[in-house]
């Protein structure tokens, strides 16, 4: 088990939902007194996100192999042939006592290399389906930390732990109060980079929103790109609206939010979770697997949210959702039916799980309902 000062070796990336966790597994391991070094895509999103953060930074190249033709598939293979063997002269070299493994291609040849040097795998899934690259890199793996008990069916027997996802401290320690819809308030949002078709169909359904709930006050995140495109289409009456391109403190918003509609990327189910917030949730749409629409499920099997997936009459069944929420009673019920979800600290059991500064750490996660 790594110890204070020791090196652990994070790889992961591609998107926000891999790098996000990954960061914030390295700050609590950081704040335990071990060094971090992160391995990631050259020219991606993490190789700009991690080093302005302060981690020190290795790219390490890995193709898609999915779906590609026969000369893409080969050259995928000697691609990852060839950074299996750096990864491997990588991790030999700088000695470190794990690796932690947070999705994403790039994770493989990090991930294999721990496996050929002897050096302990942790994986982190955040999905209630899990990828590709960490379905693989489960078989080698001394321990997955799992976003949701969904996911546990992808690995082998006993390597799991649910330990819920790593969301930002302020909101994991937030004391939120259960929602209520006195004062009611919608908080609209589509990830970081917003999403059209929830701007959209919220903007055309004003007239009906606010006739239903005329007292109603929003808070819409639109993402920089449809910020400008979303506010000239919100009339001047609708004085009780607050547009903007990007929210920094998203705790405030839960706070004040009776009902969020968002896409339903991991962390924001996680989020969700922990802020208890009911949610009108609209999948990002993908051919293949789809990881949004599979976490979306889980909030909607719960009974504290509704998934309307794109396609076909998108915006009659989202305003047909949308209006039932806003129903007092069923906004009540879908606030009671939270208590049936546990809320987990995740990053004090992945932080328990991998330093040995808390002695015979427990294979449980925290509780904190």
């Amino acid at each position: 088990m790594p110890q204070k000062g020791d090196l652990i070796v994070i790889t992961g990336g591609g998107t926000g939902g891999h790098i996000f966790p990954a960061l914030a597994i390295a700050d609590e391991l950081k704040s335990r007194g071990c060094r971090i070094l992160y391995v990631g895509g050259p020219n991606s999103m993490e190789s700009r996100i991690v080093p302005s953060r302060g981690y020190d930074f290795v790219p390490m190249r890995s193709i898609q192999v999915k779906n590609k033709n026969p000369l893409g598939i080969l050259l995928g293979i000697f691609t990852l042939g060839i950074s299996c063997l750096k990864s491997a002269t990588l991790l030999l070299r700088k000695r470190p006592k794990a690796v932690i493994g947070v999705g994403g291609y790039v994770s493989v040849p990090v991930g294999v290399a721990s496996f050929i040097t002897g050096i302990p795998l942790y994986l982190q899934e955040q999905n209630a389906s899990v990828g590709i690259a960490n379905r693989f890199l489960g078989k080698f793996a001394k321990r997955v930390f799992l976003g949701f008990e969904k996911a546990k069916s992808y690995f082998p027997k006993g390597k799991s732990l649910v330990s819920g996802n790593p969301v930002r401290k302020e909101i994991a320690q937030a004391p939120f109060q259960p929602a209520s819809w006195s004062p009611p308030c919608l908080f609209v949002f589509g990830g970081s980079q917003g999403a059209r078709a929830i701007n959209s169909a919220i903007v055309e359904l004003l007239p009906k929103i606010y006739e239903k709930c005329p007292e109603l006050k929003i808070i819409h995140q639109t993402g920089a790109a449809d910020y400008e495109r979303v506010r000239a289409l919100y009339p001047l009456q609708y004085d009780k609206v607050e547009v903007v391109p990007f929210i920094d403190d998203m705790a405030s918003c839960y706070q004040k939010a009776s009902l969020v509609i968002s896409r339903s990327g991991a962390l924001t189910i996680s989020e969700l979770i922990a802020a208890r917030r009911p949610a009108i949730l609209v999948p990002y749409p993908r051919k293949g697997q789809n990881d949004q629409t599979a976490n979306a499920y889980l909030l909607e099997e719960a009974g504290v949210g509704k998934v309307v997936e794109q396609g076909e009459n998108f915006e009659a069944r989202f305003w047909a959702a949308l209006e039932a929420a806003m129903n007092p009673q069923v906004h009540e019920n879908m606030v009671k039916n939270y208590s049936q979800l546990r809320a987990f600290d995740a990053l004090a059991t992945i932080g328990d799980h991998l330093v040995g500064t808390v002695a015979n750490a427990k294979e449980q996660p925290r509780n904190v309902q």
